[in-house]
């Protein structure tokens, strides 16, 4: 009884916290505004970059006294971006730093630690009596910090603060981040749906916070908006902001209704903002198959390839035996290999073995446009089109024998997964134990030389509870050939949290003591480069990189750009209306430098399109894979590091296709 009752206090101390009372004479001469200033001139700023890329967590900690805020400032931030859990209740003491910036920092950082004991901290540190708003960038980081790690009971105390006027621009920013953290997390509540529909509905509110709010509604899981299909409608149809409607489209299709399908299927007949189709697309996943057949059909066809690959999203989910001959039509006809090669494979899936001399056909089509692809990238897709038959599986593992190329070895490892989760396996092999241990001794045979793509490969069956082939995975195995790999940092990082996976446990993960280290001077001397112009296949795109808020990674992508690392280099990966990304050594998305840079993550969020991250397998595994986004993806705020912006050739990044080449990366200041 008595920790209930503890619970409840909390619970409605949170409740009334979340209010900005508006007490005057509540005191506030102790609250210190001073501007910080991020200065890479200044050796003392250069001196806790230094510390947080060594993750030197004595020295960050020895600047939490320093006379200046903006170097309190910027440790409270170091400690974020290390993650280090340990140090949260040392952190915790600059919640109450007289400068509202450092307290805002440590507040954001804390959320970022994610350690569950630190909510209490969060909580007593709001700043409830506000006269003039001071105090909201504390409060604000600190709604968003418990959306990160604080208990399921207090979101609907945070949903239910109806106080805020749409003048709290950052108190709101802080709620319905708060909310959306939740949600990422698997926890929604109506109070925090109903504030979302709020804020969405009345465009006085900032429009940041109604982006979100639409992002919300879009992602969040299971979440029923049958009854809101009017208003959304409505919305959608009054709308003018185009990072609100992208959102707001996928949100509609949740409702399932007919004003809904008649609206998406004028967007996708009319509006010229590929981005738009693309989500019109993917919002008739809720719809029965029959309706949006012959739309997806039709939009194979589309000349706009993300259009295209779009649908082929949705019949590769969603595809029906009784259409493979359709499949198959349409694959024939003069479409770009980046549409042709995957439908040919849907067609392949969807053919049962009675159709053998079809199947047969398809084989040999997918086999000769391997055997005359010029890039890497049509041949990998015909690999993974070919996996779609089992009984391809010697023909993929010799491809892959024969093959001096990393690529075409993880594309034979991610084929023989693919194979082995077919609903055909049976079919083809009975029980085919003697299929799996081939398939398993080709991927343990990379994996025991310490294959990037191995590594990761392995480690996502290992997660994958829904396939069952996670208990293919031998852990004496895997035990040994972490043994063998000690000296690989990235090996024992991925294999610690493959058998974690396997076992269940949680043993603390190797360190990436593999970073690239970096002096003082490094970061005093990384302020001039302002600009990087990426020349590539469709044109150019000019970047401005943020060197004060990522300076570490910022130095890294300059290095690598003047020593023409990404000349030649494709874009590999490209989902329509998220993001394209390359710089891959190996042009799979597997690939690497010898050495890995440190995560980066100060409150810089992905609130508009063109943004630039780092690609990671997560904390401190950045190397040189770099992304684009097409709009605005709120889910990958606070893991991923933004580095740079698009200023021009947003036109040519919404072109870029897999395949497409880096020609070269210039740098200038």
């Amino acid at each position: 009884m008595k920790f209930l009752l503890k619970n409840l206090l909390v619970f409605a101390f949170f409740a009334s916290s979340c209010v900005p009372v508006k007490q005057e004479g509540a005191a506030s001469d102790a609250i210190d505004i001073t501007p910080v200033e991020l200065d890479l001139r200044d050796s003392v700023f250069a001196s806790v970059l230094k510390a947080q890329n060594d993750q030197d967590l004595v020295v960050l900690a020895s600047y939490f006294s320093a006379p200046g805020p903006s170097i309190r400032y910027a440790a409270a931030l170091a400690l974020g971006s290390v993650r280090d859990s340990s140090m949260a209740d040392t952190l915790a003491h600059l919640l109450h730093d007289a400068n509202v910036h450092v307290a805002s920092a440590a507040a954001y950082s804390l959320g970022l630690m994610g350690a569950t004991h630190s909510q209490d901290a969060l909580l007593n540190a709001f700043r409830q009596y506000d006269t003039s708003g001071i105090n909201s960038p504390i409060n604000s980081s600190i709604l968003e910090a418990v959306g990160r790690l604080g208990t399921p009971d207090f979101l609907q105390a945070m949903a239910t603060v109806e106080t805020y006027e749409p003048t709290d621009t950052l108190l709101l920013l802080g709620q319905m981040r708060g909310i959306y953290r939740y949600m990422l997390r698997g926890m929604t509540d109506p109070a925090g749906t109903a504030t979302a529909l709020k804020y969405l509905a009345d465009k006085s509110y900032p429009g940041e916070v109604r982006m979100l709010a639409a992002h919300y509604l879009s992602r969040a899981k299971d979440l029923d908006l049958s009854g809101q299909a009017d208003q959304l409608l409505a919305l959608l149809q009054g709308e003018s902001v185009q990072e609100i409607r992208l959102p707001l489209v996928l949100a509609l299709g949740k409702t399932k209704s007919e004003g809904a399908w008649n609206a998406l299927v004028e967007i996708i007949r009319t509006d010229t903002d590929t981005r738009m189709v693309c989500n019109a697309l993917r919002a008739m996943n809720l719809y029965d198959y029959s309706q949006t057949k012959n739309i997806m059909l039709a939009a194979l066809r589309n000349k706009d390839i993300s259009i295209a690959r779009t649908a082929l999203e949705y019949l590769d989910n969603f595809g029906r035996v009784a259409d493979a001959g359709d499949y198959r039509n349409i694959a024939r006809e003069n479409l770009p290999w980046q549409v042709k090669v995957p439908l040919l494979g849907i067609a392949n899936e969807n053919y049962s073995y009675a159709y053998g001399i079809t199947k047969g056909n398809i084989n040999t089509e997918l086999k000769s446009i391997l055997s005359r692809a010029a890039g890497i990238d049509e041949k990998t897709a015909c690999l993974r089109a070919l996996a779609t038959d089992p009984k391809n599986y010697s023909f993929i593992l010799e491809t892959g024998r024969q093959s001096a190329l990393p690529a075409i070895h993880s594309a034979v490892m991610e084929a023989g997964i693919e194979i082995l989760k077919s609903k055909y396996f049976s079919s083809a092999f009975g029980n085919g134990e003697g299929v799996k241990k081939e398939i398993l001794a080709y991927i343990t045979g990379h994996l025991s030389t310490g294959d990037e793509a191995a590594l990761e490969i392995v480690e996502s069956l290992a997660r994958d509870g829904s396939s069952g082939l996670k208990t293919l995975v031998d852990i004496p195995t895997l035990e040994q050939i972490k043994s063998s790999l000690a000296a690989n940092p990235y090996a024992q990082y991925m294999l610690g949290k493959t058998l974690n996976s396997l076992k269940g446990t949680a043993s603390p993960l190797a360190r990436m003591d593999n970073y690239k280290k970096l002096s003082l001077t490094d970061f005093t001397s990384s302020a001039a480069p302002a600009f990087a112009d990426i020349h590539t296949d469709k044109g150019t795109i000019r970047l401005r990189l943020l060197n004060a808020l990522a300076p570490a990674t910022v130095i890294n992508f300059v290095n690598l750009a003047r020593n023409e690392f990404y000349n030649g280099k494709t874009f590999h990966r490209i989902v329509p209306n998220f993001v394209i990304q390359g710089g891959c050594p190996r042009g799979d998305g597997f690939g690497s430098m010898e050495y890995s840079i440190r995560t980066e993550t100060p409150p810089v969020y992905y609130n508009k399109a063109g943004l630039v991250g780092m690609a990671s397998s997560g904390p401190h595994t950045e190397s040189c894979q770099f992304f684009i986004t097409h709009s605005p993806t709120p889910h990958l705020d606070g893991n991923y590091t933004v580095f740079a912006e698009v200023v021009s050739g947003m036109d040519v990044v919404n072109q870029v296709q897999p395949g497409d080449k880096i020609q070269r990366i210039n740098i200038t200041e």
